[in-house]
């Protein structure tokens, strides 16, 4: 193969549970066209979803792979590579040692997806797909990934994502926690499904006691079973009718792994992650009324891939995030039966002072984000506990995820939505011990911001007709429009006006233009 390609090179490797893959490739006419895809089989997953950790035998293993690719790369003239790993890094109790010994062995970084980060850039690639196909009457459909270590779940609406749940149950782990169970004797068939009942069964779709008709599953597995179930590709993807998976299941339960091995022709170890998958599939399945399955020849590196040769790809997927990620949290809101005017309310004065005082708070976009979903989740803690609120939606929204959204985003969003009340003693009221200094920052700014915007309608009564924001020197001037009595609005927006001011050096004023005659 001549190596020599004109155009930018770049290559994406993929640590995973089972194998170590390397894909270089170029864009050429505006198509992305592959060079080479390398793949190196390791048993990580094992070693992780049984004692927790990688081995150092392991470890020798894997830098030996990235070695090797790394030649590779030189080879092709590489430019620009990433390596990811997900769920076996993820889990892994000592994976900062490994990551560490990589860059010292290798001088090469692991960038260590969460599951969020995983499941978006993958649901970002069907949602591209089911833009370009068009398909008839797709408004709704339920979206799964399936991998080795963990499964997510989203909903599909009109363009977008809704819902999105992740479960750390995957075709890999499921094989390795229950394996123990066939030596039994027992029926193991209906304790794996009992298994999965009980963890796929609490799975709150907010479909209005409907189910969608479209269900799109991508995962390591589906080719395999779409080969099996004698589906052809068409226009990059298979369509496997419901009850042939369902057939195909129930057929397997009745064999062993050895039998299916030699039945299918593939080896032990597809085997034993076939059998564990199906049922995750078909469990799925029964989340809706689809009697096809439409599978897309995707993985997560295609994201990356295009990332990577398409620069302003990165532009389009992070407002695709933000989108989803503000109709997720929406979702949520309803569900803790949040105040949908009030939020939306709180929401446009928070955005409004944000992008007034770029120059002077220094925040990014994702930060504006952030400020958006604890304004749409402040008042989560009362679908718990009125009378402690504020630790109610500290705690509830810690432990939610957020679409697109990193553990430690989630953590500045909980803090920021859990400070509704005001600290007219300033900056040393507030307490963030599991934060770094950084990110202490980083919250005092946003619950400034985000204090005066509800301060604006504290009464949730959307008095407010409009507002005016201007930014002097010293000041923060914002002029409300009403024709209503906004004696409590102003009265709050003192009680917040010293943190603002002790956060940032500037005073916010607050006035009326009033409406009344």
């Amino acid at each position: 193969m001549n190596k020599k390609k004109n155009g930018k090179t770049v290559a994406v490797i993929d640590i995973g549970s089972n194998m170590v893959k390397m894909r270089v490739a170029q864009l050429q006419n505006g198509v992305i066209c592959d060079i080479d895809r390398l793949e190196y089989p390791i048993r990580l997953g094992h070693e992780v979803f049984h004692d927790g950790k990688i081995s150092f035998e392991s470890l020798r293993e894997l830098s030996g792979i990235l070695r090797g690719y790394s030649q590779v790369m030189m080879e092709y003239g590489v430019s620009q590579y990433k390596i990811v790993a997900t769920t076996v890094f993820r889990e892994a109790l000592n994976r900062a040692y490994i990551v560490d010994q990589l860059k010292v062995q290798n001088d090469m970084n692991v960038e260590v997806l969460e599951d969020e980060q995983e499941k978006t850039l993958i649901y970002s690639e069907i949602i591209k797909k089911l833009l370009e196909e068009n398909l008839p009457e797709l408004n709704e459909a339920l979206i799964s990934y399936i991998g080795t270590g963990s499964l997510g779940v989203a909903l599909y609406h009109k363009g977008g994502i809704v819902f999105s749940q992740n479960i750390p149950v995957g075709s890999l782990k499921l094989h390795d926690m229950l394996s123990g169970l066939q030596d039994e004797g027992t029926d193991f068939a209906t304790v794996l499904d009992e298994y999965l009942d009980g963890v796929m069964g609490r799975i709150a779709l907010p479909m209005a006691n409907k189910k969608t008709e479209y269900l799109i599953i991508t995962g390591n597995e589906m080719e395999l079973i779409a080969q099996i179930c004698k589906v052809p590709m068409v226009n990059g993807r298979y369509a496997i009718e419901a009850r042939a998976l369902n057939r195909l299941y129930t057929q397997l339960n009745k064999y062993s792994t050895e039998h299916i091995s030699k039945l299918y022709g593939i080896t032990a170890q597809q085997a034993e992650i076939l059998y564990s998958a199906l049922a995750i599939y078909t469990h799925i399945l029964r989340l809706t009324c689809a009697d096809h399955v439409l599978c897309p020849k995707l993985e997560l590196w295609d994201a990356i891939m295009r990332q990577l040769l398409v620069p302003k790809s990165k532009g389009e997927y992070d407002e695709q995030v933000r989108q989803n990620a503000i109709t997720c949290a929406m979702t949520l809101a309803s569900h803790f039966n949040g105040d949908e005017k009030h939020i939306r309310a709180v929401r446009e004065y928070a955005c409004a002072i944000f992008d007034r005082m770029k120059k002077i708070h220094g925040l990014s976009s994702k930060r504006r984000l952030l400020l958006e979903l604890a304004c749409i989740l402040h008042e989560a803690g009362y679908y718990v506990n009125s009378k402690h609120h504020l630790r109610a939606t500290f705690d509830l929204l810690r432990n939610t995820g957020l679409y697109g959204i990193t553990e430690e985003e989630v953590l500045l969003v909980a803090h920021i939505a859990s400070f509704t009340d005001f600290f007219s003693s300033g900056a040393s009221s507030l307490s963030y011990p599991s934060l770094s200094e950084k990110n202490k920052l980083v919250v005092s700014k946003l619950v400034a911001i985000f204090q005066l915007a509800n301060a604006l309608d504290k009464s949730s009564k959307q008095k407010l007709q409009s507002i005016r924001i201007r930014l002097n020197e010293n000041t923060l001037n914002i002029t409300g429009v009403s024709d209503q009595n906004v004696t409590l609005e102003r009265w709050a927006f003192r009680e917040c006006a010293p943190f603002f001011e002790e956060v940032f050096g500037i005073k916010p004023q607050f006035s009326m233009k009033s409406l009344l005659f």
